[in-house]
């Protein structure tokens, strides 16, 4: 499990002192990695008692444990970097794939998520934006080949009907760059609230929609642009999530057709 993972699933528990001590971390992991709980404290301009109650929060029995973390979180991000070659030294586009590959790979909810595909009443779709709408488009297309039908909803004002009439037997995906909801938050936590399974597709980073899911897939965007929020990579690793999810999907239903199969002839 990653930093950002951890602080996503424990978000609710944090307050603004521990948000800024996981920032400082996050964002310096290799300084941090070797620095003692009074030296991330002075660094962070907060008690050392602070320091060690954020990590407690993130359920790890000390600042010991947290450091000990961090160490191989640095080396597991240090093993992805791309090889110093003439072609890819400096591909943001090949560092973005190679790391969407393995959040996907360490995602553990992912059986739940293709059991709900195939369980659930009815499956809707919802992309925050024009780029997010037309990978969900192409999702759709690739579930039809399973016999499995994305309801996409077009715009805001649907997605509030749907709030009405969705239930816990549904399924919602929410597909965001930023994650960033501040236009639909109500209408998600309504949602949310009426204990409808929620999956988020975000990049990857603490966000709200993640927080309000019940489930994430978070896909790397490197560089974005402060203007636009966009880059050349932003949806083509989302596309590889997607893709991803749909190929895991089949190999998920091939499994299950497989064990029914010995069921049957046993």
């Amino acid at each position: 499990m990653t930093l950002q993972t951890l602080i996503n699933k424990y978000y609710k528990l944090l307050n603004e002192n521990d948000l800024h001590v996981l920032s400082y971390v996050s964002q310096n992991l290799e300084l941090c990695t070797d620095k003692t709980v009074s030296d991330i404290a002075k660094l962070c301009n907060v008690s050392p008692s602070t320091v060690i109650r954020t990590t407690k929060k993130l359920n790890f029995y000390g600042y010991s444990e947290f450091r000990y973390f961090l160490k191989e979180e640095a080396d597991r991000i240090r093993e992805t970097k791309v090889p110093n070659n003439q072609y890819f030294h400096s591909s943001t586009l090949l560092q973005d794939v190679t790391q969407t590959i393995k959040l996907f790979d360490e995602d553990k909810s992912l059986d739940n998520i293709y059991k709900l595909f195939l369980d659930s009443n009815n499956i809707f779709a919802y992309g925050t934006g024009y780029g997010q709408d037309l990978m969900l488009k192409e999702f759709y297309r690739c579930l039809l080949n399973n016999n499995i039908y994305l309801n996409i909803i077009p715009s805001k004002t649907e997605l509030e009907l749907l709030s009405n009439v969705i239930t816990s037997n549904d399924l919602l995906l929410v597909a965001s760059l930023s994650g960033n909801i501040d236009s639909i938050d109500s209408i998600i936590k309504n949602i949310s609230v009426k204990n409808v399974p929620i999956v988020s597709i975000t990049s990857f980073s603490r966000n709200e929609l993640s927080y309000l899911a019940k489930y994430n897939l978070y896909y790397q965007v490197s560089n974005l642009n402060k203007v636009n929020n966009l880059n050349n990579s932003s949806f083509c690793t989302l596309n590889l999530v997607l893709s991803l999810l749909y190929e895991g999907f089949n190999n998920y239903i091939g499994i299950q057709d497989n064990s029914r199969l010995k069921n049957i002839s046993n």
